[in-house]
């Protein structure tokens, strides 16, 4: 019997070692937004909810840059938060379904709210 307590305690030890050498999930977007416009982002999420990546929102004759520095978890979705790399630093958030479905890209310009849908994937590593 004391054998299997041992075996038991060493198997959980085990187990918690493996899973806290997990220590960040990449997480890599790629969407297809109205009006023809793309974005597409790779951000690392550690365990204790840092958050660092970047991302690119683009179209046919324009290309803008963005990092992210939050991110945060609802029913099914993800949302990260951020800055425009370009004079400003614009604030962004981009909400995804998780594994794939709506995507909103939101920004904010002089005060203004641009909002914009789509479809794509989100996958988590």
């Amino acid at each position: 019997m004391s054998r299997v307590l041992v075996c038991s305690a060493v198997l959980l030890l085990a187990t918690q070692i493996a899973f806290a050498a997990v220590t960040t999930r990449k997480v890599t977007i790629d969407g297809q937004l109205t009006g023809g416009a793309k974005v597409q982002a790779t951000c690392t999420v550690s365990t204790t909810g840092q958050a660092s990546g970047t991302g690119k929102f683009s179209g046919p004759t324009y290309s803008y840059p963005f990092t992210i520095k939050k991110v945060t978890s609802g029913a099914g979705t993800l949302t990260f938060s951020g800055n425009f790399t370009m004079a400003g630093a614009y604030p962004v958030t981009l909400t995804v379904a998780v594994p794939s479905g709506n995507q909103t890209f939101k920004y904010v310009i002089n005060g203004k709210t641009v909002t914009l849908t789509g479809t794509g994937t989100a996958t988590v590593q």
